[in-house]
């Protein structure tokens, strides 16, 4: 099992342990950033948000899509917001990027603010994940995408991180949490190389 203080830092990573874990994750997950993103069939003018978006991969993977829209950030770790600035700092300079420091279960933006959304690894730490899923629809426009990518728990077999520190669920159990905020034909794609990443990624439309 992971330790309660390791497990607290992948939850709101900080401190010196918390930036190490931060560039962890920017290379242990680079694959599934990209592959969620993929998913999200981004447009050059496509408006898109990441809720806790860590390093800062997938907002930089997204950037490179949406050259004509925007890609907007929020996260409640200021260590993740330092590094995940300076990863975008290029796509931060001319506006296409905004990094933002908050809470999801309220969201600093309009109404149907946004095309696409997406959250990885992250729905493990909220507390309360039918509300903050309604709250991410209400940002989205009607037919806005939700990505959704996890570690299903069935495939944590080895360092299952502590039960008060995580929320681990099944595809089904997110798809039923998406169905439940009002979001619409909610449906699991399967990482294709199960090997590398045995997760999945749970889509869903407004």
């Amino acid at each position: 099992m992971i330790g309660r203080f390791i497990a607290s830092q992948f939850r709101k990573p900080s401190g010196l342990l918390g930036r190490l874990i931060g560039n962890g994750m920017a290379r242990g997950n680079a694959p599934e950033a990209r592959w969620t993103i993929d998913l999200l069939n981004i447009q050059p003018q496509t408006r898109v948000l990441e809720i806790g978006f860590g390093p800062g991969v997938a907002l930089q993977y997204a950037a490179e899509q949406a050259v004509e829209g925007h890609v907007s950030g929020i996260d409640y770790s200021e260590a993740m917001i330092q590094i995940a600035r300076n990863r975008n700092a290029s796509a931060i300079r001319t506006g296409l990027v905004d990094l933002t420091y908050g809470d999801i279960r309220d969201l600093p933006y309009e109404d149907e603010a946004f095309d696409r959304a997406l959250t990885i690894h992250c729905i493990y730490f909220w507390a309360e994940p039918t509300t903050c899923l309604r709250e991410v629809r209400r940002v989205l426009r009607t037919n806005g995408v939700l990505a959704i990518t996890i570690q299903p728990k069935d495939k944590w077999t080895r360092r299952r991180p502590p039960n008060d520190v995580f929320t681990l669920y099944s595809s089904s159990e997110v798809a039923q949490l998406l169905t439940d905020a009002g979001f619409r034909n909610a449906h699991v794609e399967a990482y294709p190389q199960p090997d590398k990443f045995p997760g999945a990624c749970i889509l869903a439309v407004k």
